[in-house]
Protein backbone atom coordinates (compact mmCIF):
# COMPACT_ATOMS: atom_id res chain seq x y z
CA UNK A 1 0.00 0.00 0.00
CA UNK A 2 2.84 2.38 0.86
CA UNK A 3 4.45 1.84 -2.53
CA UNK A 4 1.18 2.74 -4.28
CA UNK A 5 0.86 5.84 -2.11
CA UNK A 6 4.42 6.74 -3.15
CA UNK A 7 3.43 6.52 -6.82
CA UNK A 8 4.26 2.90 -7.68
CA UNK A 9 1.89 0.85 -9.81
CA UNK A 10 0.43 -2.33 -8.33
CA UNK A 11 -0.10 -5.27 -10.66
CA UNK A 12 -1.50 -8.47 -9.13
CA UNK A 13 0.81 -11.47 -9.53
CA UNK A 14 -1.88 -13.54 -11.28
CA UNK A 15 -1.95 -10.97 -14.09
CA UNK A 16 1.82 -10.99 -14.50
CA UNK A 17 2.28 -14.78 -14.65
CA UNK A 18 0.25 -15.47 -17.81
CA UNK A 19 2.28 -12.88 -19.70
CA UNK A 20 5.52 -14.49 -18.59
CA UNK A 21 4.40 -17.97 -19.56
CA UNK A 22 3.06 -16.69 -22.89
CA UNK A 23 6.46 -15.15 -23.59
CA UNK A 24 8.08 -18.48 -22.80
CA UNK A 25 5.69 -20.20 -25.21
CA UNK A 26 6.44 -17.60 -27.88
CA UNK A 27 10.16 -18.20 -27.42
CA UNK A 28 9.67 -21.95 -27.69
CA UNK A 29 7.64 -21.45 -30.88
CA UNK A 30 10.32 -19.18 -32.31
CA UNK A 31 13.03 -21.74 -31.52
CA UNK A 32 10.89 -24.42 -33.19
CA UNK A 33 10.49 -22.27 -36.32
CA UNK A 34 14.23 -21.52 -36.37
CA UNK A 35 15.00 -25.23 -36.21
CA UNK A 36 13.34 -25.60 -39.63
CA UNK A 37 15.95 -23.37 -41.27
CA UNK A 38 18.77 -24.98 -43.23
CA UNK A 39 22.41 -24.17 -42.36
CA UNK A 40 22.58 -21.85 -45.39
CA UNK A 41 19.39 -20.06 -44.33
CA UNK A 42 20.80 -19.61 -40.83
CA UNK A 43 23.97 -18.17 -42.34
CA UNK A 44 21.88 -15.71 -44.38
CA UNK A 45 19.87 -14.83 -41.27
CA UNK A 46 23.09 -14.04 -39.36
CA UNK A 47 24.10 -11.66 -42.14
CA UNK A 48 20.64 -10.07 -42.20
CA UNK A 49 21.07 -9.37 -38.49
CA UNK A 50 24.33 -7.59 -39.35
CA UNK A 51 22.42 -5.36 -41.78
CA UNK A 52 24.02 -6.77 -44.91
CA UNK A 53 22.40 -6.28 -48.31
CA UNK A 54 21.59 -9.18 -50.66
CA UNK A 55 24.54 -8.22 -52.86
CA UNK A 56 26.92 -8.30 -49.87
CA UNK A 57 25.53 -11.64 -48.66
CA UNK A 58 25.91 -13.08 -52.17
CA UNK A 59 29.53 -11.97 -52.30
CA UNK A 60 30.27 -13.38 -48.85
CA UNK A 61 28.63 -16.73 -49.63
CA UNK A 62 29.97 -16.82 -53.22
CA UNK A 63 26.51 -17.36 -54.69
CA UNK A 64 24.25 -15.34 -56.96
CA UNK A 65 22.01 -12.62 -55.63
CA UNK A 66 19.01 -14.63 -56.86
CA UNK A 67 20.06 -17.48 -54.56
CA UNK A 68 20.21 -15.09 -51.61
CA UNK A 69 16.74 -13.76 -52.47
CA UNK A 70 15.43 -17.34 -52.51
CA UNK A 71 16.99 -17.98 -49.08
CA UNK A 72 15.50 -14.76 -47.69
CA UNK A 73 12.05 -15.67 -49.04
CA UNK A 74 12.22 -19.09 -47.39
CA UNK A 75 13.42 -17.56 -44.11
CA UNK A 76 10.46 -15.17 -44.11
CA UNK A 77 8.03 -17.98 -44.92
CA UNK A 78 9.40 -20.32 -42.25
CA UNK A 79 9.42 -17.59 -39.58
CA UNK A 80 5.94 -16.41 -40.55
CA UNK A 81 6.95 -12.79 -41.18
CA UNK A 82 6.64 -10.47 -44.17
CA UNK A 83 9.89 -8.51 -44.19
CA UNK A 84 13.59 -8.78 -43.44
CA UNK A 85 13.10 -6.23 -40.67
CA UNK A 86 10.38 -8.34 -39.04
CA UNK A 87 12.64 -11.41 -39.24
CA UNK A 88 15.50 -9.57 -37.53
CA UNK A 89 13.18 -8.17 -34.84
CA UNK A 90 11.70 -11.62 -34.25
CA UNK A 91 15.06 -13.34 -33.79
CA UNK A 92 16.43 -10.47 -31.71
CA UNK A 93 14.19 -11.77 -28.90
CA UNK A 94 16.70 -14.58 -28.48
CA UNK A 95 20.30 -14.00 -27.55
CA UNK A 96 22.86 -14.78 -30.26
CA UNK A 97 24.14 -18.01 -28.68
CA UNK A 98 20.65 -19.37 -28.07
CA UNK A 99 19.53 -18.44 -31.57
CA UNK A 100 22.20 -20.33 -33.42
CA UNK A 101 22.65 -23.17 -30.92
CA UNK A 102 18.95 -24.00 -31.10
CA UNK A 103 18.54 -23.22 -34.77
CA UNK A 104 21.43 -25.35 -35.92
CA UNK A 105 20.93 -28.10 -33.36
CA UNK A 106 18.55 -30.10 -35.53
CA UNK A 107 20.75 -29.83 -38.61
CA UNK A 108 24.09 -31.05 -37.28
Amino acid sequence: VREVMDGAVYVPADLVQPAASADCGDRADLVRRLSTLTPQQLRVLRMLRQGMLNKQIAYEMQVGETTVKAHVSEILRKLGVYSRTQAVIEVSRLDHAELFREGMGSRQ
